[in-house]
């Protein structure tokens, strides 16, 4: 489940090489690093190295790695990801970075999942997420996915056969489409209900997987998409709101000019989703519980 991580540790000894900001790479902790200079006084201001995919940039007395936790340990993230494999994972990585792992703070997380189906008839539906409607997701000017971009955190689908074509020059002999959320971990510890995730030891509590597993849930359930309704059960102003909320830039507009009646409207709304009898939007939404359910082993 858990794909690009961003972790920090804080160096209680630096190498000589770096108290004396030597110019030239050199070895550290079994790594090569290499000088990275600030491009107008041309002084080093840090240093940077890399784990196979992961990226490791030690400045000042912090060192900093981020990527992609999955496709270092597996290879790829177009497969499903477990609890299990996370554990083997982090244990692996312990061994070959140069501080302890699960000690280090972890300020930036991305979970999500992989179901077999096609991406297009799944995204098409996707009007908006919190009164934002989504920004295409482009390749080879063709667009392959939608992502929401929020104040708290990113959410994302995305058709991954094509990105892994495009980007990786694999071809996958089916349809893939991945579900992802991207956070910072302030906005899942600051709040009414908090997850707790601090050091990166908490990525494998696994009552705190579950968490993450649910939100990754809850945000699929909170993206606004076309419905259908049975409009001879409604009437005239049921018809009246379900076409404004499946109009987002009238909907938009509307809360501007009527926000003493939004409310009201919006709970309508709410009542008349319960009529959905649109079956594909109930596959999918099962199949990516199973999904999810699936990486909890």
């Amino acid at each position: 489940m858990y794909d690009t991580l961003k972790i920090k540790h804080q160096v209680k000894q630096l190498p000589k090489e770096v108290i004396k900001q030597q110019e030239k790479p050199f070895l550290w902790k079994g790594l090569k690093w290499t000088p990275i200079f600030n491009k107008k006084t041309r002084q080093v201001n840090a240093y940077e190295t890399s784990v196979n995919n992961l990226d490791l940039r030690l400045k000042g007395n912090t060192i900093f790695c981020n990527n992609s936790l999955q496709k270092w340990y597996m290879g790829n993230n177009y497969e499903l990801f477990s609890y299990s494999q996370v554990v083997k994972a982090l244990s692996k990585l312990d061994s070959v970075l140069p501080f302890n792992v699960y000690d280090a703070n972890i300020h930036y997380l991305a979970v999500g999942t992989i179901i077999e189906e096609e991406a297009k008839p799944i995204l098409d539906p996707w009007l908006s997420l919190n009164g934002k409607q989504p920004i295409p997701m482009l390749g080879t000017n063709k667009q392959y996915g939608k992502k929401f971009y929020l104040t708290d955190y990113n959410l994302k689908g995305y058709d991954k056969t094509f990105e892994v074509k495009t980007h990786e020059r694999i071809k996958l002999n089916k349809p893939l489409f991945r579900f992802e959320l991207e956070i910072y971990t302030r906005n899942l510890n600051k709040r009414k209900n908090p997850i707790g995730i601090y050091k990166v030891r908490d990525l494998i509590d696994k009552e705190k997987y579950q968490m993450l597993a649910d939100e990754l849930m809850s945000k699929y359930d909170k993206i606004e998409k076309q419905q259908g309704i049975p409009l001879s059960q409604l009437n005239n102003k049921e018809k009246e709101v379900l076409a404004l909320f499946q109009n987002q830039e009238i909907l938009q507009q509307y809360k501007i000019d009527h926000s003493e009646t939004f409310s009201n409207r919006r709970k309508l709304y709410n009542r008349i989703k319960k009529l959905s009898n649109n079956q594909y939007l109930m596959h999918i939404k099962e199949q990516l519980k199973a999904s999810v359910k699936h990486t909890l082993f």
